[in-house]
């Protein structure tokens, strides 16, 4: 595999930033592509830092796309970044002129744990003619419920969302783009172990997919909000990708 660690200068952020691109040694037609996105205290190297997704992808014609996304939550930030448009535009199309990737949404996957899987959640339900599937690791889902539990998050959160009630009905309410999706959107593929604190929120999360008739998998598994929990995941993820 090749790993390229790219630093480039972003249209929609406004500024530099980096993304890593693992790459098949020799590349062919049938090659897929995994946008993965990494989560609140992360960045673009967590992924391979963390985890044995290098060794796991190597068996693979699998390009893997990792992002910076910093502390956006995903999200067009009022008055300031378009981390949102970047992470599902700009990026993905940077990419795929750079290194002649595949365009057709069926080779098209999107994951990301905890934000990244809220991220990957919104990025796949917001554009969903242009992915295969959706894989949200220990997600943080609910941005609402998030806000009302962690009150000193309000002033971060309000350069983010706005108000609480801007979230509600929009690209940042997981539950509204869930019901609005039809029985062709992405499948989605959720993980989560038993003692996460996000559990709660992705057995409401798993009740809303199942509630709107959606292809979809809820996998509950030991472990807490852990790399231990994520590692065999993206191992999974990876051989899902490469089977389908």
């Amino acid at each position: 595999m090749a790993i390229n660690r790219l630093e480039f200068y972003s249209e929609k952020l406004q500024m530099n930033t980096r993304v890593n691109v693992i790459l098949p040694n020799q590349p062919k037609g049938t090659g897929k592509i995994l946008l993965l996105l990494h989560g609140l205290h992360d960045d673009e190297n967590s992924w391979i830092d963390q985890t044995r997704l290098v060794s796991y992808v190597s068996k693979t014609q699998i390009t893997i796309i990792m992002p910076r996304a910093d502390r956006s939550y995903y999200t067009n930030i009022v008055g300031g970044s378009q981390y949102f448009d970047y992470i599902a535009d700009e990026v993905l199309q940077c990419c795929r002129q750079w290194f002649n990737l595949p365009t057709d949404p069926d080779k098209c996957y999107v994951a990301g744990v905890s934000m990244g899987g809220f991220g990957a959640l919104k990025v796949g339900l917001t554009h969903p003619n242009q992915f295969k599937q959706i894989f949200a690791l220990s997600a943080m889902p609910d941005i609402v419920r998030s806000w009302q539990n962690k009150p000193e998050r309000d002033g971060w959160y309000r350069r983010l969302f706005g108000s609480p009630e801007q979230v509600i009905e929009s690209d940042n309410d997981i539950a509204y783009l869930i019901s609005q999706q039809t029985t062709n959107a992405p499948a989605i593929w959720q993980l989560c172990g038993v003692e996460d604190p996000f559990y709660a929120m992705n057995q409401t999360l798993d009740q809303q997919i199942k509630k709107q008739g959606l292809t979809h998998e809820f996998l509950e598994v030991p472990g807490a909000h852990e790399w231990g929990v994520w590692d065999p995941a993206i191992q999974q993820i990876l051989e899902i990708i490469d089977q389908a």
